[in-house]
């Protein structure tokens, strides 16, 4: 899915969509369908570790009360 970049041995190129990312596996999340939604509002995420900085950023005090 990944090959290496010319401009920089510390990109890759993705054969799906042609963007250079540093980190792969991070990447490949966005072409999957599955997605992390939030339970406070309508966003969604292909990373469970973004949706978590979702909650402590967008909904701190929603999550106090818990």
């Amino acid at each position: 899915m990944f090959v290496a970049a010319t401009e920089s041995a510390a990109l890759w190129r993705c054969k799906s969509c042609g963007k250079e990312v540093s980190n792969r596996w991070h990447h490949f999340h966005s072409h999957t369908a599955q997605r992390s939604l939030c339970p406070y509002c309508p966003a969604t995420y292909s990373r469970i570790d973004t949706l978590r900085s979702h909650l402590r950023l967008k909904h701190a005090a929603l999550l106090l009360k818990h």
